[in-house]
């Protein structure tokens, strides 16, 4: 009677290691899906090809309707307006806000995305800057990005930009001008059949409060669209728009006062007598001696100014 009871004791063991062995797995099995940036179901979903996502393809496609794409931008800094250049620099935080159906998911919350590789396997908007000469993402320390997905499928597309904007300015009433600069932003390869961009509702452009400049003051932002028929058809876009003042306190220290106190110490003449001068004699006196050398400064000054500007143009020629 002892062996079969030992081999029943030996059979509940068995099971009963089994069964902490499953449930450990099963712990672990959790814990790693936590951690998984995006649902297991969703990630196969994405992994499966066109025959269940096709990221080449707006979210209403299928439908024949355009995806309507809403922007907000925040300023984090604006730099100096370069009148020899015509532009200015940017250093904006772009939000894309949109809704793909496709990727509905039954998570309680939404899903974050900081995996620039499951970004790409995404459709997103793909918006550019047309007034830019350059502009770049920031990747320190981490690429500045990220990618909201809501249980319903709308999404959130933040990401950080810098860029170099032109401003075609006139400089007709330098320095006491006012400017309207802009930049322009559309889709690149969709059409306003295809993808439409508009503003947020509500206060689609913001700014850093703390943004001072040498030069420029910021009066007001404005938002508009700048909707466009082109040769290959016509594109959705809107603008940021910027108006500027300039600031005239360096130009008040630096031009206007001292040219001022110039002519006005040129008004002295006006109260000496014309009759009064000293003789003439063959030999120099200490007056024409400080007089020769005032000259000689200010020649020395022009004669600086000329080598200076020369070189910084033109380069070292010593």
């Amino acid at each position: 009677m002892s062996k079969p009871n030992n081999y029943c004791f030996l059979w509940h063991l068995g099971h009963f290691t089994l069964f902490l062995l499953i449930s450990k797995l099963n712990a672990q099995q959790k814990q790693q899906l936590r951690s998984v940036p995006i649902p297991l179901h969703m990630d196969e979903m994405l992994s499966a090809g066109r025959q269940v996502y096709d990221r080449q393809s707006t979210p209403t496609q299928n439908i024949g309707l355009p995806t309507n794409v809403k922007l907000a931008i925040y300023i984090e800094g604006i730099g100096s307006f370069r009148t020899h250049t015509m532009d200015f620099q940017l250093d904006v935080y772009l939000q894309q806000f949109w809704k793909d159906p496709r990727l509905a998911h039954n998570e309680k919350s939404r899903i974050l995305i900081r995996d620039r590789a499951i970004l790409n396997r995404i459709w997103h908007p793909d918006v550019y800057f047309a007034n830019a000469r350059i502009a770049q993402f920031h990747e320190v320390t981490q690429p500045n990005f990220l990618l909201w997905i809501d249980p319903d499928g709308s999404i959130l597309y933040d990401t950080r930009v810098s860029m170099v904007v032109i401003c075609a300015m006139n400089l007709k009433n330098f320095p006491l001008d006012s400017q309207w600069c802009h930049l322009r932003i559309l889709s690149y390869a969709y059409d306003i059949h295809h993808l439409k961009i508009e503003w947020v509702d509500q206060e689609p452009i913001t700014k850093n409060v703390n943004i001072t400049m040498s030069d420029m003051d910021i009066v007001k932002l404005v938002p508009g669209t700048c909707d466009g028929n082109y040769s290959t058809g016509v594109w959705s876009c809107v603008t940021a728009e910027f108006f500027v003042s300039r600031e005239l306190t360096h130009h008040i220290l630096q031009t206007y006062v001292p040219t001022t106190l110039i002519v006005v110490i040129s008004w002295f003449s006006f109260w000496l007598d014309v009759e009064n001068s000293l003789p003439e004699v063959s030999y120099m006196k200490s007056l024409d001696l400080f007089l020769a050398v005032s000259v000689l400064f200010v020649f020395g000054v022009l004669i600086e100014f000329t080598i200076v500007n020369y070189t910084q143009r033109n380069g070292d020629f010593f």
